[in-house]
């Protein structure tokens, strides 16, 4: 016969170590993070339940600053430099809101680019796009932009070559084309949408284009129905004949192939993703313990629960290691390049790693999820609780660009074998 047990919630919650910030910085947006995650988590459920988009949610990470964190304080932002930190942040508002999160982490990964850009340009000596990306980081801060991203397009994707087009006109560009996946974009300020555009060398470019969401021709058709992240607004966006200056179109790289430059641009982005998915494991995992612990004594005398919540704690244990090693080479991977001089097989290393640490986070936490719903009992499985939200949201994870889950095996072994990433169909066809 069981001894009776008394589990207090400060006990119960040591069953799952935290990432602790690197930095004092960092260490300030993560507490920020953890406020709004308990503030927001039962409106997203709400917003889950209508699959409406929480611009409340939105509005107080922009009115608190939260959303410049990452911005150098010379600027007027928070001066939280390691992206290691960034992840860590984003895990937590995850455990609350990861819908609006998902939004959130674009935001942060076009920001942390055009930070990327005034570092290496200052690394570089060159004055003049140093001075542009200081201009762009100001304004960011001060006309409060949200940036939402625009890469992903309809079957069959190219992602070294982006269908949607800029062409030059003598007063700017016209950027026609058609995206999917456009998380948060009609509640952002600006889409950082990928085109193909031709330089004045007649050579065709890969390029970003900084598209106004109120712009003409903008349109956002509403038709993301999907079984999990219902709330984060993730449809497809459409652009006819939509005009912008001739300074919203910033050069890229190359297209047809990877390149270095191509995979730095979207290192964070998979790191980000694979945040999202941790803090959706560790908020059911939370769940699961409070539902177990309201039963100790019976939750003792069943192995299948004991190893199963055990099995929880070693997946947490090893995809929280995984974001930390991820953010910590993405870090060391930019103090080692400033100037972004990084070889083809050193970029492709780096970004291989972190699509191995998503591929790895993204699949335990549908384990995690998982055995939380079975765990937690029959409740769990009614479409209107926690943990199924949890569960279908968790299966998100394997299809967010760049890479998803088919891509991203292949770049992992192909770069275990010393091969180059595979090219992309359609990636030698002509202009």
């Amino acid at each position: 016969m069981t001894a009776a047990i008394v589990v207090t919630d400060d006990l119960a919650r040591t069953s799952a170590v935290d990432l602790p910030a690197m930095t004092v910085a960092g260490d300030a947006m993560v507490g920020a993070a953890e406020r709004f995650a308990d503030d927001f988590s039962a409106g997203a459920f709400d917003h889950d339940q209508s699959g409406t988009f929480a611009t409340e949610h939105l509005d107080q990470l922009r009115s608190s600053r939260f959303l410049v964190s990452p911005v150098p304080t010379e600027f007027g932002g928070g001066g939280v430099r390691s992206v290691r930190d960034i992840l860590v942040a984003s895990s937590r508002l995850a455990r609350g809101d990861v819908a609006t999160t998902i939004g959130v982490n674009m935001h942060f990964a076009v920001l942390l680019n055009v930070i990327r850009g005034w570092r290496t340009a200052i690394a570089r000596g060159d004055d003049r796009r140093a001075s542009a990306a200081s201009a762009s980081l100001q304004r960011i801060v001060e006309d409060d932009i949200v940036f939402a991203s625009a890469v992903s397009e309809p079957a069959p994707q190219d992602l070294t070559r982006p269908r949607t087009t800029a062409v030059r006109t003598a007063d700017g560009w016209v950027i026609e084309g058609r995206k999917v996946f456009t998380t948060m974009a009609a509640a952002a300020t600006i889409v950082n949408t990928a085109v193909t555009y031709h330089a004045a060398d007649g050579t065709e470019r890969y390029g970003f284009a900084f598209v106004p969401t109120s712009a003409p021709g903008v349109e956002f058709p509403d038709d993301w129905d999907a079984i999990g992240m219902r709330a984060s607004a993730s449809g497809s966006m459409s652009l006819h004949g939509v005009v912008v200056g001739v300074d919203a179109v910033r050069d890229g790289f190359a297209v047809g192939s990877y390149t270095p430059a191509l995979f730095d641009r979207f290192l964070a982005s998979g790191a980000f993703h694979a945040s999202a998915s941790l803090g959706i494991a560790e908020s059911s995992h939370f769940a699961m313990v409070d539902a177990l612990t309201r039963r100790p004594e019976a939750v003792l005398d069943d192995p299948h629960a004991m190893t199963g919540l055990a099995d929880n704690v070693v997946d947490l244990t090893a995809m929280q290691a995984s974001l930390d090693l991820a953010g910590r080479r993405i870090d060391q991977y930019r103090a080692a390049f400033p100037c972004g001089e990084a070889t083809l097989a050193e970029a492709q290393a780096v970004t291989a790693a972190v699509q191995a640490a998503k591929a790895f986070i993204c699949t335990g936490a549908q384990r995690v999820t998982d055995r939380a719903l079975a765990l937690s009992g029959g409740a769990g499985y009614m479409s209107k609780h926690p943990l199924a939200k949890a569960w279908r949201d968790a299966r998100a994870g394997a299809f967010m660009h760049p890479f998803g889950a088919n891509r991203a095996y292949d770049l992992v072994a192909r770069t275990a074998l010393g091969l180059e990433a595979r090219r992309e169909p359609g990636s030698v066809r002509s202009r």
